[in-house]
C-alpha cells in the first residue's frame, strides 16, 4: 500500500480516533499530535487517546492537554468513521486495543518500524526516519499548510527520534524536513530546552542509582542497566525519567550493544541499542517484540535473573559472530 492510500481513506472519513503505542516518546506524541492538528484544520473531528500520559519534557507540545489517557475501549463510547495508529509497531502495543474491538469502521497502519506486520485494513509502513515524516507527507499530499504548531510536533518528533540528529537515520531528507519545521515557526533552542533541559531533582536521583548498577560483559562488548520500581518510589519519579538512560551505556568504548531492563509489575520492558554493527530488531523479534536495527524493544516475563540470562546470552551470540 502507499500513501495514498491513507489519503484517499482520510478524505472519505469524518470522524478519527489517533492513537500510539505505550510509553510513548517524541515521535509518538510529535507525529499522533501533528496529525490531530492537521485533519482538525480541515474540518474533521478527531480525538487522541493514549493509554499512558504525554510524558512531561513532551507538555509544552500545542494541544498536548486534548490527549486522553484511558485503560481499555470501553473508556471511548463512541466509534469513529477510523482509527489510526501512528508510530506503533504491532496493535498490542497500543495498550488498549484489541483486533476483534476496533472502535471504528476502519483501522489505519501508519509507522515507520521494519518489523510492522501490517496490522491495518490500510498501512503505510516506510522504513524513514520518523513516523513524523509519513505525517508530513500525508499532510502534503492533502494540501494541507503547514502551521506553527505542526511545525513544532514534526520538529519533536524528529529531534528525538535522531538522537538530536546524531543518530544513523539523519540524512539531508531530516535536515531539509527540520529546516522546514524552523522556517514555519519551530524554534529548535525553546524545543530542545524543553526536552533536555528541564530535570527535576529526583530524575538526577534516579540517573544515580541505575549508573550505579551498570554492568559490561566479558567481552566488553554489551553493556546494561537496571530499573527497578523501588527505584521510582524512592526518588518520585516515573518511567518517564529514565527513558534516554540507555545511551549511557551505549557511550561505553567497545560497547556493540546497550540494554536496559526496567521492571514493570511482574514483566520486564527491555529497550536495546546498537552501535551499528548488531541489527537489534532481530534480537527483540526473538523474544516477541520489535524496532529498528539500531533501536528495538520487547517484553519478557520472568525474574531478572532469568530474564538477563537469556538476553544478554542471546546478544553474547550475535555479537560472538560479529
Amino acid at each position: 500500500m502507499s500513501i495514498e492510500d491513507v489519503v484517499q481513506e482520510i478524505k472519505k472519513r469524518e470522524t478519527f480516533l489517533i492513537t500510539t503505542h505505550i510509553n510513548p516518546e517524541g515521535d509518538a506524541i510529535g507525529s499522533s499530535l501533528a496529525l490531530a492538528i492537521a485533519l482538525s484544520s480541515i474540518g474533521k473531528k478527531v480525538s487522541v487517546y493514549t493509554r499512558d500520559p504525554v510524558p512531561e519534557n513532551l507538555k509544552f507540545l500545542p494541544y498536548s492537554d486534548t490527549v486522553r489517557q484511558i485503560k481499555g475501549v470501553e473508556d471511548i463510547g463512541e466509534r469513529f468513521d477510523a482509527v489510526v495508529t501512528v508510530d506503533c509497531g504491532d496493535l498490542e502495543r497500543v495498550g488498549f486495543l484489541k483486533s476483534d474491538n476496533i472502535p471504528g469502521r476502519i483501522l489505519i497502519n501508519i509507522d515507520h518500524h521494519v518489523t510492522n506486520i501490517g496490522f491495518g485494513d490500510v498501512n503505510i509502513v516506510e522504513d524513514c526516519v520518523a513516523s513524523a515524516d509519513l505525517v508530513y507527507r500525508i499532510m502534503g499530499m492533502l494540501g494541507i499548510p503547514l502551521t506553527q504548531h505542526i511545525a513544532i510536533c514534526i520538529y519533536t518528533a524528529l529531534l528525538t527520534e535522531t538522537g538530536s540528529f546524531r543518530y544513523s537515520n539523519t540524512d539531508d531528507n531530516t535536515f531539509s524536513m527540520a529546516a522546514d519545521m524552523v522556517k514555519a515557526g519551530a524554534n529548535p533552542w525553546i524545543i530542545a530546552e524543553n526536552i533536555f533541559n528541564r530535570n527535576s531533582m529526583g530524575r538526577l536521583q534516579i540517573m544515580g542509582l541505575v549508573l550505579s548498577n551498570l554492568t559490561v560483559s566479558d567481552s566488553g562488548k554489551i553493556a546494561w542497566i537496571t530499573v527497578r520500581e523501588k527505584m521510582y518510589k524512592d526518588t518520585g519519579t516515573t518511567k518517564d525519567d529514565v527513558e534516554d538512560f540507555i545511551n549511557y551505556p551505549r557511550s561505553i568504548i567497545g560497547v556493540e550493544v546497550a540494554v536496559l531492563f526496567r521492571e514493570s509489575d511482574s514483566d520486564w520492558k527491555l529497550s536495546m541499542r546498537s552501535n551499528g554493527k548488531v541489527d537489534v530488531s532481530s534480537v527483540a523479534l526473538e523474544f516477541g517484540g520489535g524496532g529498528h536495527k539500531m533501536a528495538a524493544g520487547c517484553l519478557i516475563k520472568g525474574t531478572l535473573e532469568e530474564v538477563k540470562k537469556k538476553v544478554i546470552d542471546r546478544i553474547e551470540e550475535v555479537v560472538n559472530h560479529l
